[in-house]
């Protein structure tokens, strides 16, 4: 019943409470059968990057899957040699590791990354073309009655659009943008987001008083998993003591990010 096709997001604005609805943010979760788990947990890039030098599928040339890395190899251009990138599965004394420098050292990868795949799905574009395949759509009908979803990877992580088709028309659609998947909350099991269960025994080593405690090293965290979203993190500090930080105007941008 909580499945995405049966939801329906009807606001109802009402005060904060630490100790219950602590966030306006819902609580996607994964379900496998047997546990309900809070995903993207590695962050975008980190969990991309994992996955796919794991699973060994990936061999287009310019990206290779290993098994344990993953191979970029940008050709040569015209101001620039040839290059090679490797990323590894971070470990620690021989655990797989995942904390915010891992996380934002793949981002940078992932750069590398995005663009070996955008030059190697060019070359096949104008592969099609060449021979002639130029149509970029298909014909097709709205079904009278029907379900669908759609799945795809924002920059900051997973992003799913949930639809109900009835009489023809949108009877419910429900998007899952990165921001919930990554900023949500503990739900009704107690398993925590991802940016919670990240900030939890997060040693601080910022030197300033506890009146004017700023949590710069929580929203390093933070921003490790979604550049914007720091600005929109509260933090509840003790007996009647609230940190709030005004949200900018970017910080609920599309789902892009």
């Amino acid at each position: 019943m909580r499945h995405p096709w049966n939801q329906h997001t009807i606001p109802r604005p009402q005060k904060r409470d630490f100790t219950d609805k602590y966030s306006w943010v819902m609580s996607p979760r994964w379900y496998d059968g047997e546990h309900l788990l809070a995903l993207d947990t590695g962050g975008g890039p980190l969990a991309r990057l994992w996955s796919t030098a794991l699973n060994g599928l990936v061999d287009i040339g310019y990206v290779r899957a290993t098994g344990d890395s993953v191979e970029i190899n940008l050709p040569r251009t015209a101001t620039r040699a040839e290059k090679t990138f490797e990323w590894r599965i971070p470990e620690w004394n021989g655990e797989p590791l995942s904390n915010a420098i891992e996380r934002n050292r793949a981002r940078t990868y992932f750069q590398a990354y995005a663009a070996a795949c955008a030059l190697h799905f060019a070359e096949q574009a104008l592969a099609e073309v060449r021979q002639g395949h130029t149509r970029t759509w298909s014909p097709f009908t709205v079904p009278d009655e029907a379900i669908g979803c759609g799945f795809t990877e924002a920059v900051r992580g997973v992003l799913s659009h949930h639809m109900v088709i009835r009489n023809g028309k949108i009877a419910n659609y429900h998007p899952y943008p990165p921001t919930p998947w990554n900023a949500s909350v503990r739900d009704v099991h107690g398993t925590p987001g991802p940016y919670e269960d990240a900030v939890q025994n997060t040693p601080i080593f910022e030197e300033n008083p506890p009146e004017s405690f700023k949590g710069i090293d929580i929203m390093r965290t933070v921003r490790s998993f979604d550049p914007c979203l720091p600005c929109g993190v509260h933090m509840y500090l003790g007996p009647g003591r609230e940190l709030r930080v005004v949200h900018s105007p970017h910080a609920f941008g599309g789902t892009g990010g």
